[in-house]
């Protein structure tokens, strides 16, 4: 009896391959060995596949080429854009309180380089001061701190101590003991005065009582001179970060490592956090995050803070004074294959170009003579021109963008601070002990006063007076 489940025995085939008969599909040939498989008639007959199934098949190859390029471009533009876009944690969780910002008003001088740019360009006051001393009031042994000046009181830093004084007399009106020597200027917005400290404390005092409104500790001494903006207070520490911590509590919103420490103040603009190191390097950060957007460097450390305007970051290295674009961003990679390429071309390779300088970089000034410590302070900038003074005894003018010398003036002994701009006069001082103001158009001598002490520390101008520290730890107030 015939089993109708059995597997049916399949009709011997012809081998496509060499011809021969009385094959079986799907096992290999008895003649030639190869695989005897279910072609389509095109494959066994050799005639073309039909034009839909070309179409397909391109298609087909046309979308996995277009994801694949798709890939790779979202890929690169991820790669480029991953460090600068905003921290979520930071943005989400970690808002300032308050909109505090230490932001000169006309009439006063509430942080280090009067705006947060660090300028020291004053467009708006009400009279030229005319070079008589009103007063003067010793405050101890020197230090480093210029002194801030609002509503017609005077907040500096001495040996061990914080004052405040009346601006019209010089006269106490209170004082804290400090665990160190005050190097550093203080920031005030609102009715807050912050202050760091050698004992690693960011203070907030009631500036009208000195009394303490909260404090923040550093993991080191600070080591720069507070800002506030955006309801942040931002300073470096000589565990070389970078924090911001919120101006109305204390609590910290971000911190950020640096190559070297901050010892200087940063500067705010356009939201970017501009701050200088011990390491040579000008670093530009999210101001909101703490995030790196550029690193720039140099051979030397730094000795001032950066300045910013015109596009332009400014700021003293080695002795030279270098521009760099403010919005510069870092492209990953490009510096570590530069310094390959460099080094290529300093071994001869053959056919070796010579690199292009680092990104950024727009021009650098060193003085003729002893560049080694030429230019120590930051400049002082306006919309068409920056001033700044060197070791020599040069204080140079020149052009914002092309670094053109319009004039300079030589004074009696060299500058180690940064001048003041105010309205059509220029006013800096010199280790010798004068305090000059010239024409800043012109670079005349409009005059000169001498303290008899080495002027070491920015001055500060207020209600149309200047206020100027001297090596001998005297404060004199200018009219």
């Amino acid at each position: 009896m015939v089993d109708e489940r059995a597997t049916p025995i399949p009709a011997p085939v012809t081998c496509p391959w060499c011809g021969a008969e009385a094959q079986t599909l799907g096992r290999n040939c008895q003649i030639c060995g190869k695989l005897i498989s279910e072609l389509p008639e095109w494959a066994i007959t050799g005639g073309e596949p039909s034009h839909a199934l070309l179409s397909t098949v391109r298609l087909r190859r046309w979308r996995l080429t277009f994801v694949v390029v798709l890939v790779f471009v979202l890929g690169f533009v991820f790669w480029l854009s991953v460090p600068f876009i905003p921290d979520p944690v930071v943005l989400l969780f970690k808002k300032p309180t308050s909109d505090l910002t230490s932001v000169s008003l006309p009439g006063q001088w509430s942080s280090v380089a009067w705006d947060l740019g660090g300028t020291r360009n004053l467009e708006e006051f009400s009279r030229q001061p005319k070079g008589h001393i009103l007063w003067s009031e010793n405050l101890g042994k020197h230090t480093y701190g210029a002194p801030i000046v609002v509503d017609g009181i005077i907040y500096a830093g001495g040996d061990f101590k914080a004052v405040a004084l009346e601006a019209e007399t010089g006269e106490t009106i209170w004082e804290i003991p400090t665990p160190g020597r005050m190097n550093h200027s203080f920031a005030v917005s609102d009715s807050y005065l912050y202050m760091g400290l050698s004992d690693h404390r960011l203070l907030a005092l009631d500036r009208r009582t000195g009394d303490t409104r909260w404090e923040f500790f550093a993991e080191f001494p600070i080591t720069s001179s507070p800002i506030v903006a955006g309801g942040m207070v931002f300073f470096g520490s000589s565990d070389r970060f970078v924090y911001s911590v919120d101006a109305a509590t204390g609590n910290l919103i971000w911190k950020h490592r640096l190559n070297g420490n901050l010892r200087s103040s940063p500067a705010i603009s356009g939201g970017y956090l501009y701050a200088t190191d011990s390491d040579g390097n000008l670093n530009i950060l999210n101001a909101r995050t703490g995030q790196t957007r550029f690193r720039f460097r140099t051979a030397a450390s730094v000795s001032d803070a950066p300045v910013v305007g015109n596009g332009l970051a400014y700021f003293p290295s080695g002795g030279r004074l270098f521009a760099v674009d403010a919005e510069a961003r870092t492209v990953w990679g490009e510096f570590e294959f530069k310094k390959v390429w460099s080094q290529f071309y300093i071994w001869q390779f053959p056919g070796v170009p010579r690199p292009p300088s680092q990104r950024g970089e727009r021009w650098r000034f060193a003085p003729e003579k002893i560049a080694s410590r030429g230019i120590v302070a930051s400049p002082a900038v306006a919309p068409e021109a920056l001033y700044y003074g060197d070791a020599n005894g040069y204080l140079y003018a020149r052009g914002v963008t092309n670094k053109e010398n319009l004039w300079q003036f030589r004074a009696d002994d060299s500058i180690s601070s940064s001048p003041v701009i105010l309205g059509d006069r220029l006013y800096f001082g010199d280790q010798d002990g004068f305090f000059y103001a010239l024409d800043r158009f012109t670079g005349n001598l409009d005059w000169r006063l001498s303290l008899d002490a080495p002027i070491e520390v920015s001055p500060v101008f207020a209600r149309g007076r200047f206020y100027v520290r001297t090596a001998d730890g005297w404060l004199h107030a200018i009219d």
